[in-house]
């Protein structure tokens, strides 16, 4: 029996000192793959025997579930109990949500809560576990018209909780509209103070009740701190917009507890589930503190990626997975150690993907997927009668659709790559199915799309040799004023008032676009007359404004703006046509009407009519959705000198409304018509 005892007495030695390595390696940054086998196994258990606490834990992170629910109401790590808002309702701290609404009614916000539990997988290495919900119509008032399937893993070894869904709609079901999907948790207030978006995004952010008591300005989200508790953020302006980031470069961001000195990052691997392609701009994190995952939404947009679902047709797709990640340093290192190695974590995350180990049939391994390769090159005979590399070119696989319909796409999945500087490309990880191949590239104007749809299949690799991209063309370039770069960043971005200055943008010119009220600089620099731009004096860097808004002329009055471009030609062909290339980087609530040397024509030569809603303007975006218009333009309407081209953005009713220019070319008659 003594000897007994003595072994009893050294194994729970052994196992201390096992665990109190664990405890301080869980302390410190995430473990290594080559300390994989030695952390502890992952557990599953109810919550104080609770049936309706669900804990998953591996040592690390301890992440508590309620059932059937599936909301994340703790997740407990190093020497915080609960990471997540312990003064929220449980319900209000980690879960998933849509907006939706049937065609003709008002939106409604659906939790997507769920009312079934299984474990799909449970050992010492991995859970998963799934929270589902099945549609009928019994519910279909209260809940959006879909299936669905919340799955959350946690991994041996691994310090963070990985989280998708697959939402589905059968065929017959009854139509609606879905805006938004995402992911939000909301982290504790009194820990998490510095967020980090990028390397230059980071700062001090103001308390939830530091906003409600500041002073709402004239776009709802946006508040001027008149008494923060941080007297250093007194008067300056806070937006969720102000930090939002594009799907190409959204992927990781997150929190800062500097004590203890915690780290809380979302980690987006792949923007295959994403909607509106790579350049589309959604939130990321903002004052709560909140970190989102936005798959889908009109931000930026409107409801042009507004996901339609109409006459009964079946639909199924898979969101995520993503990776909330934690870390952790000593209290004497530099807080923003915590954000390095949280990059470094995304860069093994994105060489991870597609994860081998979800669970789900619905989510293909690297080795059920296919890829597509080829070259794409350029054929602009009025710019290089040879042939040009697309390089750098955005190319990607979208639903089948017309040309540039990438952009409106918020139901496939899409996979999307940067072509090299020869117009090389590799699309790789593409799951099955049919698809076109869609390009833009910086620098030249349109989208192109592959004339032949594109049928990916399983472990296939297709290789599409040489690919022609004709951009638009009339004629040979007569002037052009602005980049073709999808963006108006080009163009002169004037300073905000002090008084509504964010200080994070304060010394970033490349991002002075983000603070609030730029839009009514324009009735400080031309408060009774429009811009006027001279082709061969102006410069654009400095003489054309970033947006064409409306000019304020009261309290709550606008007046609609015509700008002015004067040029000359040298010799106008009478027995041809000229065009005049209008590239546009946002719309919102607008109407371009164009008149060429007439400006008392009460029909415009040309007219957009009604388009946008995006919204870029009030949301601190420096584009949009990207329109383009090729306008033919008769040469009875020119002449040698002294010509004029009146841009009236005639829409008025109130100061968001306007467009951001991406580019404008004058093309003379083309080659066969001189």
């Amino acid at each position: 029996m003594e000897k007994l005892s003595l072994a009893r007495w050294l194994t729970m030695v052994v196992w201390f000192i096992f665990f109190f390595s664990v405890t301080a390696a869980s302390s410190g940054r995430e473990i290594l793959p080559n300390e994989y086998c030695s952390s502890p196994g992952v557990r599953l258990y109810w919550k104080n025997h609770h049936r309706h606490r669900m804990v998953i834990d591996n040592g690390l992170v301890q992440v508590t579930l309620s059932n059937p629910k599936g909301d994340i109401t703790e997740i407990q790590y190093n020497e915080i109990g609960n990471v997540l808002e312990i003064h929220n309702g449980e319900s209000n701290r980690g879960y998933w949500d849509v907006v939706w609404n049937k065609p003709g009614t008002r939106v409604a916000y659906d939790r997507l809560k769920g009312t079934n539990f299984r474990v799909i997988m449970e050992d010492e290495n991995q859970v998963e576990v799934s929270f589902t919900r099945t549609w009928n119509a019994s519910i279909g008032n209260y809940t959006a018209p879909l299936n669905v399937d919340k799955r959350y893993i946690l991994r041996r070894g691994s310090s963070g909780i990985y989280m998708y869904t697959i939402l589905e709609r059968l065929e017959g079901w009854p139509d609606f509209d879905m805006d938004q999907i995402r992911i939000v948790c909301k982290l504790r207030s009194d820990k998490f103070q510095l967020m980090a978006v990028s390397d230059d995004k980071h700062r001090i952010m103001p308390a939830p009740k530091d906003c409600r008591r500041g002073q709402r300005l004239a776009y709802p989200e946006a508040v001027l701190l008149t008494d923060p508790a941080n007297p250093k953020l007194k008067g300056e302006v806070d937006d969720k917009y102000q930090y939002s980031c594009e799907n190409k470069d959204n992927r990781v961001h997150g929190w800062i507890s500097q004590d203890p000195p915690v780290g809380f990052w979302m980690i987006t691997p792949s923007d295959e589930f994403r909607a509106g392609g790579p350049i589309k701009q959604d939130l990321t994190s903002h004052v709560g503190p909140t970190v989102l995952n936005m798959f889908t939404s009109t931000h930026y947009t409107g409801k042009d990626l507004n996901t339609q679902y109409r006459n009964g047709k079946p639909w199924k797709k898979v969101f995520g997975p993503v990776y909330a990640f934690l870390n952790s340093i000593s209290t004497d290192e530099d807080p923003m150690l915590l954000w390095e190695d949280a990059k470094e974590q995304m860069l093994i995350e994105v060489e991870s993907w597609p994860y081998d180990f979800p669970q789900s049939e619905d989510f293909p391994s690297s080795r059920q997927r296919g890829s597509v390769s080829g070259q794409l090159l350029i054929h602009d005979r009025y710019n290089n009668k040879r042939l040009m590399w697309a390089g750098s070119a955005h190319v990607g696989l979208a639903a089948p659709g017309d040309v540039g319909s990438w952009q409106r796409d918020s139901q496939g999945y899409q996979f999307w790559t940067r072509a090299n500087k020869e117009g090389y490309f590799l699309i790789e990880n593409v799951r099955a199915g049919e698809y076109n191949l869609y390009a833009w590239v910086p620098g030249i104007i349109g989208d192109w799309k592959f004339d032949v749809n594109i049928s990916v299949q399983s472990g296939y690799e297709m290789e599409l040799g040489v690919l022609v991209y004709e951009p638009p063309r009339n004629g040979p370039t007569l002037w052009e004023i602005g980049i073709p770069d999808r963006t108006a960043a080009e163009f002169f971005v004037p300073d905000t008032y002090p008084t509504l200055e964010n200080k994070l943008y304060a010394n970033h010119p490349t991002d002075k676009f983000r603070q609030y009220g730029l839009w009514e600089r324009y009735t400080d620099m031309y408060p009774t007359q429009d811009l006027i731009y001279t082709i061969g004096i102006s410069n654009y860097c400095q003489d054309w404004f970033f947006a064409q808004v409306p000019r304020k002329t009261g309290n709550n009055t606008f007046q609609a703006t015509t700008w002015q471009i004067k040029y000359d030609l040298e010799n106008v062909n009478r027995t041809g046509s000229y065009a005049l290339q209008v590239a546009l980087a946002s719309a919102s609530a607008a109407e371009l009407q164009v008149r060429f040397n007439d400006p008392s024509k009460r029909r415009p030569h040309f007219s957009t009519r009604l388009i946008g809603r995006d919204n870029a303007i009030a949301r601190h975006g420096i584009h949009g959705l990207y329109w383009l218009y090729s306008i033919n333009v008769p040469s009875y309407l020119l002449r040698e000198r002294n010509n004029t081209i009146y841009l009236t953005q005639s829409r008025s009713k109130g100061p968001f409304c306007g467009i951001m220019y991406d580019y404008i070319r004058f093309e003379g008659p083309s080659q066969s018509n001189t």
